[in-house]
């Protein structure tokens, strides 16, 4: 396994390490749970360091992925010379992404504690290190949520340089677009998926659902839509490349007969045979893992209280 994909797991887990440590000593997580105020720690400490983890894993992994894609879309339309100047670009947004980032980090954390009503229990070390630990936590849930939409809106304008590329081509780039775009929504539910541990042992009520529920079909929405536009794009340069490939068979049959007529005949079947289905099994692949998180997250979530309860 390469470096590069060991310290993209290692970091966010002796990260973890650190703030469950952190929370244990002062007491934000401890069992067995003696009182409402400590079950509310106990679920924010838990959910904090998990969440905060997550999205430090899953930031990393995003801008893996884009650096592929972004190599692909060079390597179509030959223009390698590009590739320092895309990245340079991709990197000063996530700078101003990280200044702005970093404001939300520090503002959230009091405006959380005003509206919960816990700002006066700051003095219990419990309350004040989960205050402490939720400023990266905010950094990274508003870093998360802006390098997924400026990154995915990055590739799909990245994308429009090959169109004066053959189909095929064409074809290729937008199906790893396809696949990262799959690949993003994931990691956006799969963070949704996580959330159910603030409320452990605690009533969920109407106005939390609204607002997870309306933010999270927000941003699938965002997500997924482009995907929508993009699987319709593969669909019709699909269509347009079995037509032309059919035309040029005939073409090349209705002519004299020969070894290089008939290599061409191949080489078109085959192509026609590799993008005649422009939707690959990883795309289902992809598709079917985002149907999972959510409702797996509650079915966990009750089997945890009831391990409580017990």
């Amino acid at each position: 396994m390469k470096t590069q994909n060991i310290t993209l797991v290692l970091y966010p887990i002796i990260l973890l390490c650190i703030l469950l440590i952190v929370h244990i000593s002062v007491g934000s997580i401890s069992v067995p749970i003696s009182s409402e105020n400590a079950q509310r720690d106990f679920n924010t400490a838990l959910g904090i360091s998990l969440l905060t983890c997550y999205f430090l894993f899953a930031i990393r992994y995003i801008h893996k992925k884009v650096a592929q894609n972004l190599e692909r879309v060079m390597e179509v339309n030959r223009q390698y010379q590009s590739f320092y100047y895309h990245r340079s670009e991709i990197s000063r947004k996530f700078k101003q992404h990280l200044i702005w980032s970093t404001s939300i980090g520090f503002i959230m954390p009091i405006v959380y504690m005003i509206t919960e009503g816990v700002i006066a229990r700051i003095n219990e070390p419990e309350v004040f290190f989960i205050a402490v630990t939720a400023i990266p936590f905010w950094v990274l849930t508003s870093l998360f949520c802006l390098q997924i939409l400026s990154n995915n809106q990055y590739l799909r304008v990245l994308s429009k340089e090959v169109e004066n590329e053959s189909l095929s081509k064409q074809i290729s780039v937008l199906q790893n677009l396809l696949a990262f775009g799959l690949t993003t929504a994931f990691t956006l539910l799969f963070a949704m998926a996580i959330m159910p541990v603030f409320w452990i042992n605690q009533p969920v009520h109407f106005s939390d659902l609204a607002v997870i529920s309306g933010l999270g079909t927000s941003f699938s929405l965002i997500v997924l839509l482009p995907m929508l536009k993009l699987i319709r794009q593969l669909k019709f340069l699909s269509e347009k490349l079995i037509n032309e490939n059919e035309s040029q068979i005939t073409k090349l049959i209705q002519s004299e007969t020969s070894y290089d007529a008939s290599k061409k005949i191949e080489l078109l079947l085959n192509e026609m045979e590799k993008y005649k289905a422009p939707l690959m099994k990883r795309h289902a692949l992809y598709f079917i893992l985002c149907l999972i998180p959510l409702p797996f997250s509650w079915v966990l979530l009750s089997l945890v209280e009831l391990s409580f309860k017990h």
